[in-house]
């Protein structure tokens, strides 16, 4: 059983990859395609299934991702040193003009639409788009419809890793230690 990049080289100043298969190689969460320019990147993203929900991570670099077809669930924590699955005691919430008082799981949903699935959502981009600081901690939960994006990458300002109960671990660490998570949709 093989895992993680179906394309083993490293990435250079210059690069184009096509159809690397991402996950278990029979059973791809995603398919990418990248275009490297100099430390920047622009990726085609063919989501199959979720992100690893057991620990948030981040990305090595900021980036801009456009939801082209499909749609997706941006899950960020509520607090960040905590694991997706914690409870966090809410004493004062609000969202819109709902206010939650209590205990939840460490987890704020951010829906995001794809910009050709309708007419309205294409003169509206802005429920599309999401943009994230490499530091910025999430998981992104996919249907089982899938989901095309188009991600603009900045230069790598760090290594990206997962977020252990506070601490940052690498992902070959990660996933020698928790093996990897084969996800199913609506995760």
């Amino acid at each position: 059983m093989k895992t993680g990049s179906s394309d083993l080289r490293p990435f250079k100043p210059f690069q184009i990859r096509w159809a690397e298969r991402l996950g278990l190689q029979e059973c791809p969460y995603l398919i990418r395609w990248t275009f490297l320019f100099f430390g920047f990147s622009v990726r085609i993203h063919h989501w199959l299934k979720s992100d690893d929900n057991r620990f948030f991570h981040d990305h090595a670099s900021n980036l801009v991702s456009v939801v082209l077809k499909g749609h997706y669930w941006n899950i960020t924590p509520i607090d960040p040193n905590k694991n997706p699955s914690d409870k966090v005691d809410i004493t004062s919430f609000s969202y819109g003009e709902t206010s939650i008082k209590g205990v939840l799981e460490n987890r704020n949903f951010h829906h995001v639409e794809g910009i050709f699935n309708s007419i309205r959502n294409f003169f509206h981009m802005r429920e599309s788009i999401w943009f994230s600081k490499a530091e910025d901690r999430h998981y992104l939960s996919i249907p089982k419809e899938g989901a095309w994006t188009l991600m603009f990458e900045g230069r790598p300002r760090h290594t990206w890793g997962f977020y252990v109960n506070g601490k940052r671990v690498r992902p070959l660490a990660y996933f020698h230690k928790y093996g990897i998570l084969q996800t199913k949709n609506y995760q």
